[in-house]
Parts: C-alpha cells; sequence; structure tokens
C-alpha cells in the first residue's frame, strides 16, 4: 500500500487528461461537490451499480484509519468487500474510480492477489507482482489491429505512432491503473503504463464509459490464467499515444530516447 502522505488540494474537473478516457461520464457524478467525497459517496455509488466482490459480497468503501501491509489489505476486500479507502487521497479516490468503471477486473485482481499471497514457491511472486503492476499501472488496448500492439511490444515507436497513425482512430487506450490516472493529473513524458492488448470491433471514436464488455472480457482474460508474470504485459509510454500529447503530432516527439526507448535484444552467449 502506498504511504500515508499530506490531505491533497480536491480538483472538481479532475477528469480533463484525455487518459481520463471512459471515466467522463463516471465522473461528472462527483462534479457537484465543493470537497472531497465522503466514503458513503462512494459507497452509495457502488451500491447503485450493484458492485461485487469475487466472493459476491457487495463492496462498500470504508474509511481507513490505520495503515495495513498488501496482505491484510486484499484479504479485507474479498473476505467483507469493505475497500480501505484514506480521505482527500487521490490515489485512494482514484482507486474507488476505477472500482466503479471496471468492477470485475478489479474483483478478480483481488482475488489472484489473495490466491498468489496464500501460496508457496515462485509462482507466487511472479503472479501476484503481475496483479500488482496490473492493478496499479495497468491499460487495455482494445481494437481490431494486432499488427499495432506488436509493434509497440517491439518498441517501434515510429511504426505505431506515425506509419499507422491513422489506425488510433479505431484502437483505444483505457487506463486501469489508478497510479496512471493519478499521474495523469500532473501529466510528464516518461508516465509509462502496463499494456494488455484485447481484439475489439473498432469503435471508430472513443466513448465517455468503457465499452459493453469490455470489464468482462479483462476479468476472464486474468482468470484464464494467461497471465503470469508482469512481463506478459509491454510497456507503453502513454504519452506517445495520439491525442495524449498535442506535441506528439510532430514525429520528431518520438526522437526522445530517454522515452521511447529501443528495445534491448538478448545478447547471444558466445559459444564455448
Amino acid at each position: 500500500m502506498p504511504k500515508q502522505i499530506a490531505p491533497q488540494s480536491w480538483q472538481t474537473h479532475f477528469a480533463q487528461h484525455p487518459l481520463f478516457g471512459g471515466y467522463q461520464a463516471l465522473a461528472r457524478t462527483f462534479t457537484d461537490l465543493d470537497d472531497w467525497p465522503e466514503s458513503e459517496r462512494l459507497t452509495a455509488a457502488a451500491k447503485a451499480r450493484n458492485l461485487r466482490n469475487a466472493t459476491d459480497q457487495p463492496v462498500c468503501f470504508e474509511p481507513q484509519i490505520e495503515t495495513c501491509g498488501q496482505r491484510d489489505y486484499e484479504a479485507k476486500i474479498l473476505t467483507t468487500g469493505r475497500v480501505p479507502t484514506r480521505k482527500a487521497n487521490w490515489h485512494d479516490f482514484l482507486n474507488a474510480l476505477v472500482w466503479l468503471n471496471f468492477p470485475r477486473i478489479k474483483a478478480t485482481l483481488n482475488a489472484v492477489h489473495c490466491h498468489a499471497l496464500a501460496q508457496r514457491g515462485p509462482e507466487r511472486g511472479a503472479r501476484s507482482d503481475a496483479a500488482t503492476v496490473f492493478d496499479e499501472s495497468g491499460a487495455v488496448l482494445i481494437g481490431p489491429d494486432a499488427e499495432l500492439a506488436d509493434r509497440l511490444r517491439h518498441h517501434d515507436w515510429k511504426g505505431a505512432f506515425v506509419e499507422r497513425r491513422a489506425w488510433w482512430q479505431r484502437n483505444h487506450l483505457l487506463i486501469v491503473g489508478h497510479a496512471v490516472l493519478e499521474k495523469a493529473l500532473t501529466p510528464y513524458p516518461g508516465m509509462i503504463a502496463k499494456v494488455l492488448y484485447l481484439p475489439w470491433p473498432a469503435l471508430g471514436t472513443t466513448t465517455e464509459s468503457p465499452p459493453e464488455g469490455l470489464d468482462k472480457a479483462l476479468a476472464e482474460r486474468w482468470q484464464s490464467n494467461a497471465l503470469q508474470r508482469p512481463a506478459d504485459l509491454f510497456a507503453l509510454p502513454v504519452l506517445g499515444v495520439p491525442g495524449m500529447d498535442p506535441g506528439n503530432a510532430n514525429p520528431t516527439y518520438y526522437d526522445n530516447s530517454a522515452v521511447f526507448r529501443p528495445k534491448r535484444e538478448l545478447l547471444s552467449r558466445p559459444e564455448s
């Protein structure tokens, strides 16, 4: 769990950056507030959406009074449905926002965490780490063009963002990790998301809410055990995605090798 930090200022229009694509409809339910939403407000939103955890208990958000480790935090959510949430804290509020927008994948990641943390052996650490990475920094690339994901996976940045730029009209990046949303409040060039690609029909334009069925498809992908380690997700500098930063309309934007790093090739072992 992140360390406790000093209270932060509430921003009514927090979802202005394009990285909040898919969250705008949900964000508007909080624009009438002059201060941070109370846990009761978040719980009412969860109840209205019939949020359930992996053991089919209703999800609610309760004030976090004491610090707790990851094991206790995840176990509490799985066994009680109660999500410890600090007030006046962007990280925790945005975590609640993802729960409200993607409840099935959040419930699945919670179950994956608890199962992995209860195991012994090296598999435990790798799967739990993968779930943590996706929970904090995850994103999903949806669309009909698997080649786009392959280019990104191999760090062919100009191929994906310049040569295939028109493809981003029918392929879209949606953020799932609340730590990435937190960074989007004050974005910077080196922001990275760890991405899962899901084939999806072309949407044409982004929507203010996630496409119907996406949350379920994401959860099923994790439930299938297809993701076993952090390396199963590919790293993406998110501001390079067309529309995320006006500057990336210029192809030289991608010449910044400190952000758009070349793919590291494995060195061949010399023959003995």
